[in-house]
């Protein structure tokens, strides 16, 4: 660890650096680069100064700034560095000849760091960083296909403009991490997307990092700005207008949401809002930036997700073909039989005066079953960034569900949740009376947080308004629940909604769902290691599916099993 005196040092060496590379001798750097043991690093502190020359700092700046203030800040602003050295590079290389050769010194350092270690052991920028001098040296390794295009996409090529870069980097961050400038919190101390975690966030990396400030503020971040200074501080009425400008219009006027806000947004979730949509868009001409590629990006997901289903048309039909057999038949055999008065069947004898005095012949009985529609289906999807990965398999088995059930003659809603800011978001793509609407189920997409505990007390508000005798909620989660909002507790001292807090939170609305008499299973998404939260929050009606050909059987023995109680 370096003294203040040598910080300071190294701070000005920086600077001269960047002064030096940017022709410019009046510059007030906003950033700097050192290595891990605090040391200006040469070569970065050389791109800084390129991207001073060539490009509107002021520009990249801002967006530099807003992923400062956001929760996993410093991963997204590696990855925008890796983007800015590339095309900063291609820029320079021309004017300084110098600069080849400390790339190249500078690359075969970060590959010296990575001997006789696997890739895997790195970060995603790390390993994204290892792959991109890699082949500045004319060598490659092995990143999977996601992160191939990840990278591809970062290499921003030098003829960029400067907002034209940040552009690509929004989008970048959009897609692949489900981070939009309204999702940005500097709040949250939660988990990251599934695509970035479990890889060993740990410093120091590979390479020197690009810090802003300087060396003595390095390890508090300035916490004066906004909620986020890539798009603003957001007031409720403009978190509002944002979600419907993403996800589309709200189902509820303002007084009738107001009130079920008041009724469920309590306790824990004091100060959360509610946002219900079809997903219908708002009529006019959407100009809000980061909504508009929400959009793209859901329109997109939405090909992707038919896409996946086609490629696998015979397995998917086939578990849909299953399931309905295991659904029907268990239908079927718990049916409960009702006596109904006839007039013709077995002789009531008790009602044969209703025949002498009354002239009424229904005065025998026979059996018949109670019609299937007393018994519907809900089906709740897990629609935050952490499910990003695995998309098109959720679509999937959200379709295979809803079809099956249909063909059942069962009622079926389907619906998604996900967490913008402080707004759960909760998306409709299918009801009841639509009997033939599991096409709709292809629209979903994911994005933002999720703060479980509240959906499952959305879904339980909605399910209170159902006219069905017997209910069975079905979710698809990985059951990691993480929002920045933060909780209070009963010591009155705030903490994360991630980790134990979210689980316990989300297992008691699992609960009070039971004792209303719903049935709740879930198909669990995640990962090995979110297992035991899933079995915490849903105990023993729990499926997981490695493969397509499993769906059916395992998640229909669950299911037809939770009947069979009823």
């Amino acid at each position: 660890m370096l003294s203040e005196r040598e910080a300071e040092r190294e701070e000005r060496r920086a600077t001269n650096l960047i002064w030096n590379a940017a022709g410019d001798y009046s510059l007030h750097p906003g950033a700097r680069a050192y290595d891990a043991g605090g040391y200006a690093d040469v070569y970065m502190n050389s791109i800084v100064g390129a991207v001073y020359k060539y490009y509107d700092f002021d520009v990249i700046q801002k967006l530099l700034d807003g992923m400062e203030n956001a929760p996993h800040g410093e991963t997204y602003q590696d990855l925008f560095w890796t983007g800015l050295e590339n095309c900063a590079y291609l820029r320079a290389a021309e004017d300084r000849p110098a600069l080849r050769l400390l790339r190249l010194g500078y690359a075969r350092g970060i590959l010296r760091q990575a001997e006789g270690k696997n890739a895997m052991d790195f970060s995603l920028p790390d390993r994204i960083k290892l792959e991109h001098y890699s082949r500045a040296l004319g060598e490659g390794h092995r990143l999977i296909a996601r992160e191939e295009r990840l990278l591809s996409q970062l290499e921003f090529p030098p003829e960029l403009t400067s907002a034209e870069i940040v552009e690509r980097m929004r989008a970048i961050l959009a897609e692949y991490f489900g981070v939009t400038g309204g999702m940005l919190r500097r709040e949250s101390r939660g988990k990251l997307p599934q695509f970035m975690s479990g890889f060993g966030f740990r410093r120091p990396g590979l390479g020197a990092r690009v810090r802003t400030g300087d060396m003595k503020k390095a390890g508090s971040r300035d916490r004066r700005g906004a909620i986020g200074r890539l798009t603003g501080e957001k007031s409720p009425e403009q978190l509002r207008e944002y979600v419907a400008d993403c996800f589309g219009v709200s189902i509820y006027g303002r007084g009738d949401l107001e009130a079920i806000e008041d009724r469920l947004c309590r306790d824990k979730h004091a100060g959360c809002m509610l946002h219900f949509t079809r997903g219908e868009e708002k009529p006019g001409r959407l100009r809000d930036g980061e909504a508009l590629m929400q959009r793209r990006i859901s329109k997109r997901q939405t090909e992707l997700n038919r896409k996946y289903y086609m490629d696998g048309l015979t397995a998917h039909r086939l578990a849909i073909i299953r399931l309905t057999e295991k659904v029907r038949n268990c239908i079927l055999v718990h049916l409960d039989d009702a006596m109904l008065k006839s007039r013709a069947g077995q002789l009531d004898a008790r009602a044969v005066w209703r025949a002498v005095y009354l002239n009424d012949g229904r005065i025998f009985e026979k059996h018949e079953r109670t019609t299937d529609t007393e018994l519907s289906v809900d089906v709740l999807l897990d629609a935050s960034a952490s499910q990003l990965q695995r998309q098109e398999s959720v679509a999937a088995q959200a379709y295979i569900l809803s079809e099956s059930l249909t063909r059942c003659g069962l009622p079926v809603r389907v619906f998604s949740f996900c967490t913008v800011g402080d707004c759960t978001v909760v998306r409709i793509y299918r009801d009841y009376g639509e009997s033939r609407g599991s096409e709709a189920v292809f629209g979903y997409s994911a994005a933002g947080f999720n703060r479980d505990g509240l959906a499952i007390r959305a879904a339980n508000y909605m399910l209170s308004d159902t006219p069905y005798e017997h209910r069975v909620l079905i979710t698809l989660s990985d059951c990691s629940p993480n929002d920045v909002k933060r909780i209070t507790g009963p010591d009155g001292r705030k903490s994360g909604y991630e980790g134990r807090a979210g689980v316990e939170d989300s297992a008691m609305e699992v609960e009070k769902l039971r004792r209303m008499g719903v049935r709740v299973m879930c198909v669990f998404t995640g990962e090995e290691s979110e297992l035991p939260n899933a079995r915490r929050i849903y105990g023993r009606e729990l499926v997981r599916i490695r493969h397509i050909s499993q769906f059916a059987d395992a998640v229909g023995t669950v299911l037809t099993g939770l009947i069979g109680s009823m």
